[in-house]
């Protein structure tokens, strides 16, 4: 019990390393993080299927944990890798995402997999729960790691649980020197790893190898250049050196006020325009960033001066007793790419930000655009974006560029170029773009009104809203735009192809019969993981503290899964209550989607769904404990990869969690039909071909038997008998 545990803690901490790694080769997107979730899933499915296998006995399972133990350091770095092997200049795909996360979690998962298929079949129960608990304590130690220690290399925090790994296995009766052999050789891998781990870290082409990396509590900070400087952050230009870009962001809305006062600074690129803001005096700047790593990091590699700021650690949406405190406020979110920035764009925020500012306040953003020509999938987020702080602010300007400035605010602002000048004469500003020659340009009429007429192209726009994030379905857009491109048509193909593959191969095992709970597992496992995927979206967006807490979210899940493990350890009733309880929740979630507006409430459901879950399998695994967590785990991958591909892009989080819903009827349903099988099902006595019970089926006549030569001799019951005397 003492190596289950064990194992589960080791097994939790790849996993959470790792997924974070793989969501860093795709810029930190959160559907690449679930991609990923699914196909460590998947890749356990199958290492569990493959170790319980009689003719793989040998494989025992503390010799698979030392196996896990060796490759998954090797993982990590291969996963810091990968972004080198991305095409320059161009944004991830769904296949190239899809694919890289099955390929990058195929080493680890498939591991871990044959470790937990060797230990199923003695104490199934037992081995789940244990599992579950070391993989909760795993959980706790990642939020202590990334909240106090987010520096400290991957390969090092995997370190101690793997070696101790290695030294049950080195110290198991009979002692063997090829154990001991073999303990010291993954002591040497994690040597060695250790001292590659900083010579891996890597950019998307044709970014350089950064000088300098910065792992945060949630984000990768990484600097190119010595003299000057490019900053990164998970993947992405942060801001380029001698970039005029902070200039073009801040003079104009700072020069639009008549007397600068109190001014609020979000996101990443605060510490970036802090220099311009500084320029016009104001009363009082605020930096509001949860992240207290990379403020440092950012602060003394920008050298803002301390003493011209107030840093607040905290939220920006979650800023308390601050309501009409500010007469600007910059939100320097890049764009919405993911759901971690799509929240600064959101109807949900516009209001929250709406409400701090003073009566003649004003709220500056940027969206991606163009100064000729605007693209399609542009213009679309555009529209969205703007149609949301339309919302709650009736005025909004734009100053069009390679970034589209938007200034809004509830009163009507005035930019005429002659009064614009006449505060920058009076202030004294020297800057090197925006001057006031420049500023009948830039405010040009004209100019202003195409990128508005570009904009009003998009006909009816949604709303960005935090529960249906433009940025998941941005994400399917941009790439349903490049199937043109014949890699990507070649991509789209590959992946019906393989799903087509998988439903036929997985239509031969999944069954509703009597005594075989394979067709419930593989719908609960769906359930599960489509339900469990959906949630950490929602806690992305309405947190955006996905990735320091992952491991706790896992924890919370897992920890259920060990209470509901313990629960149904003996017993085989309540299967049918476990499955109306996850399509309860699941359903109900989907139609209350308020029920999320805090946060709180997703620690609960996260833990309620492992208490189902855990019981579930306790209940379902009967006699075949490796089989069922086999089709529960390759349920698990398909819930996760449709809700990542599909469900999640096109139907929003609520859309996923209503086909989890469904899944989890779909398998009550399986179970009722199987039930209902079994009792329209009458004795006919003993064959004597196979002293098995006989049934007699309304609804299939045909007596099914395993063998070929079995199949050759059936029996009819009903009208003419044979080999059925109990039939009349």
């Amino acid at each position: 019990m003492p190596l289950f545990l064990l194992f589960g803690f080791y097994s939790l901490l790849t996993q959470v390393l790792l997924l974070r790694e793989i969501s860093q080769v795709f810029t930190a997107h959160e559907l690449s993080l679930a991609a990923g979730l699914s196909s460590w899933v998947l890749w356990t499915a199958a290492g569990a299927r493959l170790g319980a296998r009689p003719a793989r006995s040998r494989r025992n399972f503390t010799a698979g944990a030392v196996i896990f133990a060796a490759i998954a350091p090797a993982n990590l770095l291969l996963a810091r890798l990968a972004p080198g092997f991305r095409p320059g200049l161009s944004q991830p795909g769904l296949f190239t995402m899809l694919a890289g996360s099955f390929l990058l979690a195929m080493p680890s998962g498939l591991a871990n997999g044959l470790a937990a298929g060797a230990a199923l079949p003695g104490r199934p129960a037992g081995f789940y729960a244990a599992e579950a608990a070391g993989a909760a304590a795993a959980g706790l130690f990642t939020i202590f790691y990334f909240h106090y220690f987010p520096g400290l290399q991957a390969v090092a925090a995997l370190a101690a649980p793997g070696l101790a790994l290695c030294l049950v296995y080195a110290a198991q009766k009979p002692f063997r020197p090829a154990r001991l052999a073999a303990a010291a050789a993954v002591f040497a891998v994690y040597g060695m790893a250790d001292r590659a781990a900083p010579l891996c870290w890597t950019l998307k082409p044709p970014s350089p190898r950064p000088e300098l990396v910065v792992q945060t509590e949630g984000s990768r900070l990484a600097v190119t250049g010595r003299r000057d400087l490019s900053f990164y952050e998970d993947g992405r230009l942060l801001h380029a050196a001698q970039d005029t870009a902070p200039e073009e962001f801040a003079q104009i809305p700072m020069l639009a006020l008549k007397k600068p006062g109190r001014a609020l600074l979000t996101g990443s690129g605060a510490f970036f325009i802090l220099p311009e803001i500084l320029k016009h005096r104001p009363a009082a700047v605020d930096i509001a960033e949860p992240d207290g790593f990379k403020a440092e990091a950012l602060a003394n590699a920008t050298r803002a001066d301390k003493r011209t700021f107030t840093l607040i650690p905290k939220d920006p949406r979650r800023l308390k007793n601050r309501g009409a405190a500010y007469d600007i406020i910059f939100q320097t979110a890049s764009s919405p790419e993911n759901a971690a920035l799509n929240r600064y764009f959101t109807l949900e925020y516009f209001r929250g930000a709406g409400a701090m500012l003073k009566p003649g306040g004003m709220l500056v953003f940027q969206l991606p655009f163009a100064e000729n020509y605007v693209p399609k999938e542009a213009a679309y987020a555009a529209a969205c974006v703007l149609a949301s702080a339309r919302a709650v602010f009736p005025y909004l300007e734009f100053i069009p560029g390679e970034r589209l400035t938007v200034m809004a605010s509830v009163q009507k602002l005035e930019l005429e170029p002659e009064v614009l000048a006449a505060a920058y004469a009076a202030r004294g500003i020297k800057d090197k773009t925006v001057v006031p020659s420049a500023l009948p340009f830039l405010l040009d009429p004209g100019r202003r009104a195409w990128a508005e007429n570009e904009i009003a192209r998009v006909k009816d726009p949604p709303r960005n809203t935090d529960l249906d994030p433009l940025a998941y379905f941005r994400f399917w857009r941009a790439w349903s735009s490049m199937v043109a491109d014949p890699s990507s048509l070649v991509g789209l193909l590959a992946l019906m192809g393989a799903a087509l593959l998988a439903a036929s191969k997985l239509r031969k095992v999944i069954k509703f019969v009597p005594g075989n709970r394979g067709g419930e597992a593989f719908l609960m496992g769906f359930w599960a993981m489509s339900f469990e995927t959906a949630l950490l979206l929602a806690f992305q967006s309405e947190t955006g503290r996905l990735s320091p807490e992952l491991g706790l979210l896992f924890a919370v899940f897992m920890a259920g899964g060990a209470a509901g493990a313990w629960a149904g350890r003996k017993g085989a009733s309540g299967i049918w209550t476990a499955e109306l309880a996850a399509a309860a929740m699941a359903l109900g979630c989907a139609a209350a989607p308020a029920i999320f507006s805090g946060g709180a409430e997703i620690w609960l459901l996260m833990a309620g769904a492992g208490t189902v879950t855990g019981f579930f399998f306790a209940r379902a695994a009967g006699g075949d404990p490796a089989g069922i967590y086999a089709l529960d785990l390759a349920g698990g991958a398909a819930g996760g990869l449709v809700t990542a591909a599909f469900s999640a892009p096109l139907g929003g989080i609520g859309g996923a969690l209503a086909i989890s819903g469904a899944s989890a009827l779909c398998a009550l349903a399986g179970g009722l039909f199987a039930t209902n099988r079994k009792l329209n099902a009458r004795p006919c006595g003993r064959s004597t071909i196979n002293k098995k019970r006989l049934y007699f089926s309304t609804q299939n006549p045909f007596i099914s038997f395993n063998k070929p030569e079995e199949r050759n001799r059936r029996s009819f019951c009903g009208g003419v008998t044979r080999g059925c005397p109990g039939a009349a």
